[in-house]
């Protein structure tokens, strides 16, 4: 198996792609005072306001990136894996960056971002696996 995806910078644009439409909606609510004061669901989402809409776009977001990555892929499913793991690690490595030096601390304990974490990995490996059958 190649670990290594057939469009190396083109995984990497998306993926930063995904983390900057996050960044940019998280500066949304927090520049707009009723959107950051709405409160905390307590262990699954610190600032519902961001990570609700989140999860929903990377629903249709995720996806739809894969499903054009993957477009002329020969085999789709080894494809899809590194990709997938190509968003979860450039995501989370940003995440730890921003989220660790300039945010709370407790930023991991909820689940909300645990969430989003499995579903930059699984939704390509799923779009993957639908695409080659």
């Amino acid at each position: 198996m190649n670990y290594k995806p057939y469009r190396p910078l083109k995984a990497i644009g998306y993926s930063f792609l995904i983390w900057a439409i996050g960044f940019a909606w998280g500066t949304v609510v927090f520049m707009t005072p009723t959107l950051s004061e709405i409160t905390t669901i307590e262990h699954i989402s610190k600032m519902p306001a961001i990570t609700i809409p989140l999860l929903i776009a990377y629903l249709l977001l995720i996806p739809y990136i894969s499903k054009r990555y993957l477009e002329n892929a020969v085999d789709k499913i080894a494809e899809a894996t590194a990709l997938g793991v190509i968003f979860l690690a450039i995501n989370a490595l940003l995440d730890l960056v921003m989220y660790l030096t300039i945010y709370d601390q407790d930023y991991y304990a909820y689940l909300s971002i645990w969430l989003s974490y499995a579903l930059l990995l699984i939704l390509p490996l799923s779009i993957g696996k639908r695409m080659q059958n």
